[in-house]
């Protein structure tokens, strides 16, 4: 049951209590990463080479998503449309490799039964 005083303000502002819970759950990127260097832009964001801060120290590329523009204001309002086109694209892409793999081999079992 919501107390009063949240009540009162989801109905002034039913955004404020997502964003201190998410503000408060935030972790950045130099907690698990240290950026070692620019790699590229693009159209939807940045790419940064980082090291991750784990026991294996591996290597990874991390990508700075631009925010979303309405007017003059820049706002993060979770992951842009453009942003989902392009996970989604690079997604299918790495599936449609797996299974281009996964016929050539079966390809190269049949040619040497």
């Amino acid at each position: 049951m919501l107390d009063e005083w949240s009540s009162s303000v989801l109905q002034h502002d039913p955004m404020r209590i997502y964003r201190a819970k998410r503000d408060a759950e935030h972790h950045p990127v130099t907690s698990k990463y240290n950026i070692l260097g620019f790699i590229s832009s693009g159209t939807y964001g940045r790419v940064y080479k980082a090291q991750g801060l784990d026991d294996e120290r591996a290597i990874h590329a991390i990508k700075k998503f631009k925010p979303d523009k309405e007017g003059d204001v820049a706002t993060y309002t979770g992951i842009s449309q453009s942003a989902i086109r392009e996970i989604a694209v690079r997604t299918y892409a790495q599936i449609f490799i797996i299974i281009i793999d996964q016929l050539r081999c079966v390809a190269k079992q049949r040619t040497f039964s």
